[in-house]
């Protein structure tokens, strides 16, 4: 391990931003995605906003990851503060200050997107029991973010050591008991998060092409989860070196793609001009048409374009029901305005509620 060396700063530069920009404009797309089928920016839900202050977190990770990455920090090897002069200990102190808004940023930002996996998780498994574990699953990563925080002020102190020259412990310049604590709750809850999402998306009532889609873009917080395995590697193993800057970008900037890609749907329906997530070829059930049943509400037929969805006693999981992929609104003065799959899907519960909760009940295709 003696042979690796930190990477250069136009390495840095080269795979932060070029990563960045792809995350940001998933992003960007996902907010107007959201908007189409929301009808607008301000009804947008609790994980787009969040997903805006992910946005801007990730843009200052990566503008401090360039800054670090070209100036020395407090980090150093023995022998070396005595060869210092008093400018090299001031670039190391500002540097160190922007290790600090670094990990701080990061910590958020990955944080961040977890709260806006968890939020999805949550309404996709309503009226499923796989609800109350991700319940659970929200209160472990709520008590790991304090967790990690407070081992982050307690690690150094005083507080100032993070940015003093000479350190007054060690911990103040590898942060190592910070990253051992960081790594167990990350790590532990990406892991809870697959768990909880895989299995949910195999049983998924959508065609099965379309089903490996969704679980191959949640199956790449794998590679999230190995890129948090590896810059904590990096940083214990090559202290020195800058190593695991180039993970910190693989990782959060995978986390940014896995988290956004599945909310592009109704975006890509409308440039391409292609279906809904789900076929027509759903199976047939007994049903009764969830349109005699909201018929009574102000004349308001809610319909998801191009399928079926069904209510049922032991409901699975439908996807367009839940993740927003089109719902249009007709009302009468014959007017169609795209509306959230949520609020449709709680009328039409509503509905099947006041005829006594014993319907199987379909959305059909309106022309």
């Amino acid at each position: 391990m003696g042979g690796l060396s930190s990477p250069t700063p136009q390495q840095l530069t080269v795979e932060s931003w070029s990563m960045y920009s792809v995350g940001i404009l998933l992003i960007i797309g996902r907010i107007y995605s959201r908007c189409i089928i929301l009808n607008g920016f301000r009804n947008l839900q609790t994980e787009d906003f969040l997903m805006i202050f992910n946005a801007a977190m990730y843009t200052i990770l990566m503008s401090a990851i360039n800054v670090s990455g070209r100036t020395a920090t407090n980090l150093m090897e023995p022998g070396t503060l005595e060869t210092l002069t008093p400018e090299d200990i001031q670039a190391r102190i500002y540097g160190s200050k922007i290790v600090i808004l670094l990990e701080q940023s990061m910590l958020i930002l990955i944080w961040g997107i977890k709260g806006c996996m968890i939020l999805m998780y949550n309404r996709l498994t309503t009226r499923l029991q796989q609800q109350l574990l991700v319940k659970c699953v929200g209160c472990y990563i709520v008590v790991g973010f304090f967790a990690v925080e407070l081992a982050w002020f307690l690690s150094c102190r005083p507080f100032v050591g993070y940015w003093a020259l000479p350190v007054p412990m060690d911990q103040c310049a590898t942060y190592q008991h910070y990253s051992i604590v960081q790594a167990c709750f990350n790590i532990s809850s990406d892991l809870m998060m697959l768990g909880i999402a895989i299995p949910l998306f195999l049983r998924a009532r959508v065609p099965t092409k379309k089903k490996f889609i969704l679980v191959g873009i949640f199956g790449c917080g794998i590679f999230v989860i190995l890129a948090a395995c590896l810059n904590k590697y990096y940083n214990f193993s090559n202290p020195f070196t800058t190593i695991y800057m180039l993970w910190y970008i693989r990782e959060a900037s995978t986390a940014v793609y896995v988290s956004n890609l599945p909310m592009l749907w109704p975006l890509f329906r409308r440039v391409f001009n292609i279906g809904t997530f789900q076929d027509r070829s759903t199976p047939k059930y007994d049903s009764q048409p969830l349109s005699n049943l909201s018929s009574r509400k102000k004349g308001t037929l809610t319909s998801l374009a191009g399928s079926e969805d069904r209510i049922t006693r032991e409901p699975a999981l439908e996807i367009d029901q839940r993740i927003s992929f089109t719902v249009e609104e007709y009302r009468r003065e014959g007017k169609g305005a795209e509306v959230d799959v949520e609020l449709a899907s709680k009328e039409s519960q509503e509905s099947i509620r006041s005829h006594g909760g014993g319907y199987k009940a379909e959305v059909s295709t309106c022309p």
